[in-house]
């Protein structure tokens, strides 16, 4: 059974597939015009997430794939969303709470809130399915958006 909150925050055109990108800035400048035409960020977006990725990295030392999670402050969004971005290899990101070790990021979950406190169970959510290395495979192996966006509205429920 879909969760509805899943529906509100997984959208098909916030999922992509098989990118390639240098570093985390290369990937923010990828995302921003894409969320901001989408009307899901503010102009103030790219330099906040930016600057918060840079004071508290969000990869995860997850298996068998590295996860990052970038958010940043709620005034710099207009609505909530999940983007989800597969790397083709791999993207360096600083790990969570630990700007001294890289590590090699495969999925990109930037988070977008605009609650206060209502991201807490959500980032706990997201954290205990990405502890699931079968999840973690099957999204790896995912053929389309469609198997992914199922993926995701099956697994993570909140």
């Amino acid at each position: 059974m879909v969760n509805e909150c899943n529906q509100h925050l997984f959208f098909d055109d916030l999922i992509f597939l098989d990118k390639v990108f240098q570093k985390s800035d290369q990937f923010f400048d990828f995302v921003f015009p894409i969320l901001q035409q989408g009307g899901y960020v503010k102009e103030s977006f790219l330099a906040a997430i930016k600057k918060r990725e840079a004071a508290f990295p969000t990869a995860l030392p997850t298996t068998p794939y590295v996860v990052a999670m970038p958010h940043t402050d709620i005034e710099h969004i207009i609505r909530p969303f999940i983007l989800v971005t597969r790397i083709k290899g791999s993207v360096p990101w600083c790990e969570m709470a630990n700007n001294d070790v890289i590590l090699d990021a495969n999925f990109i979950f930037l988070l977008g809130f605009t609650g206060k406190d209502g991201h807490i169970l959500l980032l706990q959510t997201l954290i205990a399915s990405f502890s699931n290395p079968q999840f973690l495979a099957a999204l790896q192996q995912a053929k389309t958006k469609q198997a992914v966006m199922a993926l995701l509205t099956a697994n993570i429920t909140f």
